[in-house]
């Protein structure tokens, strides 16, 4: 739903129409696709009762672990390293792992969890990012490896971020991305403030465009989040 509407009185109308056949029953029976972020602010502004809501359950490490290994289509999982303790972090699945150290890969894994909050795809995106191939050819037994960086450099916010920025940052949430038109719908500030905040977000790496529209960039959520939270604007439960 937050590709089908605005966040001003009018952009609401079609949204409040959909509500109200879902609810009516002319619609029959189905599933309606929403971001958390949407859901948060149209429970607010709508009311969203007698709506049964469902979640993907939060990722844990064991779930990153199971995903991140099949993720290859054709070839083996390679084993993959942890640069900061040079244990394995994941297996290659064609060899035998014992209790102990699936824990201790579960564990690593447990980490990237609770930073991206259990977040699938923003996990997906840490752990993409953080992979690195060895210097070193395989091993002699010719075994495919891969090292995970330990930290990864993140688009920070300042502390001193702009009104402008925050609001232009929460808006984008809201509605799973904008262009610079239809941000100048739901903006409380001129065009050119408006362009300048996301100029300035973009050079940073805070913003990224995907599909024609300006989003959070995946590594950059996390501190957004944070700040939102930390200036009291509405967040998700997620």
């Amino acid at each position: 739903m937050e590709r089908y509407f605005l966040r001003h009185s009018m952009g609401l109308l079609g949204i409040r129409e959909l509500i109200e056949r879902t609810l009516s029953g002319r619609l029959g029976k189905g599933i309606i696709g929403c971001d958390s972020w949407a859901y948060a602010y149209l429970q607010q502004v709508i009311g969203l009762e007698g709506i049964p809501a469902v979640t993907l359950q939060a990722m844990e490490g064991k779930h990153l672990a199971n995903y991140f290994a099949n993720l290859p289509a054709s070839d083996p999982c390679p084993a993959v390293y942890s640069t900061r303790t040079g244990k394995q972090v994941l297996a290659n699945h064609d060899k035998g792992v014992s209790k102990k150290a699936s824990a201790t890969h579960y564990k690593e894994l447990q980490r990237l969890a609770a930073h991206c909050r259990g977040h699938l795809g923003i996990a997906w995106h840490y752990w993409r990012n953080r992979l690195r191939q060895p210097a070193s050819r395989p091993d002699q037994q010719g075994e495919q490896s891969l090292w995970l960086l330990d930290v990864l450099a993140e688009a920070e916010l300042p502390a001193d971020t702009s009104d402008v920025a925050t609001l232009l940052l929460h808006t984008l949430l809201i509605h799973g991305g904008l262009d610079d038109q239809a941000l100048g719908h739901v903006l409380p500030f001129s065009h050119h403030e408006a362009l300048s905040a996301r100029f300035s977000l973009t050079r940073q790496g805070i913003l990224v465009s995907a599909e024609g529209r300006w989003q959070v960039a995946p590594l950059s959520y996390s501190s957004v989040r944070q700040l939102l939270e930390s200036r009291h604007y509405l967040t998700d439960v997620l």
